[in-house]
């Protein structure tokens, strides 16, 4: 592969991080650890700061990244584009949604948040696949799962170890 194809293929990547940034802590915490540090409760001066108009044109953002990254690997039209967008937009705000309804994760609740990311996931596939090819659509989810399992590994190995009783 030329090192444009790689600079593209990781782009991709990178963008298909950015719509699921949200749900690194989730997966983190869906794989036993024990939650960072900084995965405390935010203050409420924090927290609504994340639900402002900054923190939503972030998230808008970082979705126009993703696409255009997508838009050159996956070879998209302008009207892909344009179909694409909003179910970005909107799959990065609900990804938002849920972080907020279930923080802090817990053991209790880390279940039912994976089952709704899982949800939403698919929710959102169904609606690009409405919009792309079926290539286009199997080399995205290979890209997006591909950067699932490096960011779970990653999550694995930043796990505390746990403590052996004495």
């Amino acid at each position: 592969m030329s090192q444009h194809g790689s600079s593209l293929v990781m782009r991709v990547i990178l963008g298909c991080a950015a719509v699921t940034v949200l749900s690194i802590p989730l997966i983190a915490r869906a794989q036993g650890s024990a939650p960072p540090a900084a995965a405390k409760p935010m203050p409420a001066p924090a927290a609504a700061a994340l639900k402002s108009p900054a923190a939503t044109s972030y998230l808008r953002t970082e979705v126009d990244r993703q696409l255009k990254a997508m838009a050159d690997s996956l070879k998209l039209t302008s009207q892909q584009r344009t179909s694409l967008r909003p179910i970005l937009v909107d799959h990065a705000n609900q990804l938002r949604q849920l972080h907020d309804k279930y923080a802090p994760v817990t053991p209790a609740n880390r279940e039912a948040m994976m089952k709704e990311v899982q949800t939403l996931r698919d929710a959102t596939d169904s609606k690009m696949a409405g919009v792309l090819s079926a290539d286009q659509m199997a080399q995205f989810k290979k890209m997006r799962d591909e950067q699932l399992a490096k960011m779970r590994a990653k999550a694995a190995t930043m796990a505390p170890k746990p403590q052996e009783k004495k």
